[in-house]
């Protein structure tokens, strides 16, 4: 009993003393490897500070950022085309067309500057809401003044009108 009970004693200070030595030596490759990445992360940093250097000396109105954000304006305005035709009777019919990627804002103002609403804000407003908002679809849109905002919302949105 008692040299079975020491022989188990033995056996784990001797795993004891393996996992110690391991885990001190995995820690030293540990320690090499984030001084390695270390490296690489200063290194990374100086490119980017070399590059955006560069970037301002050769395009300087893209480094302002005021600038940068008309340059996205318009470019939204080109992802939303439309067709404006006025009526006899005075209804405007327009057809907007919805790409990827336009916001509610965008698709609101260009419904208010077209004439179909009187107010672009009430639009979007309308359409942020969950059921709408997720939903809106891509393509082109026939929309007409006298239609009502909930009738816009089921257009753009593919929704059946009740």
């Amino acid at each position: 009993m008692k040299s079975s009970l020491r022989a188990f004693g033995i056996g784990l200070f001797v795993a004891g003393a393996c996992m110690a030595l391991f885990d001190q030596l995995s820690s030293d490759s540990n320690e090499k490897e984030i001084a390695v990445y270390e490296k690489q992360v200063k290194d990374y940093e100086k490119q980017i500070a070399e590059l955006s250097k560069q970037l301002k000396e050769q395009n300087p109105v893209s480094a302002d950022p005021s600038k940068v954000d008309k340059q996205t304006n318009s470019a939204t305005a080109e992802n939303t085309s439309v067709t404006k035709k006025e009526t006899d009777s005075g209804v405007v019919e327009a057809t907007i067309y919805i790409y990827e990627n336009v916001s509610i804002y965008t698709i609101g103002q260009q419904a208010e500057d077209l004439g179909i609403v009187a107010n672009g804000r009430e639009l979007e407003l309308y359409l942020s809401k969950p059921e709408f908002a997720r939903s809106i679809q891509k393509g082109a849109f026939d929309l007409r003044s006298d239609m009502t905002i909930e009738e816009i919302a089921q257009v753009l949105t593919g929704q059946p009108t009740e």
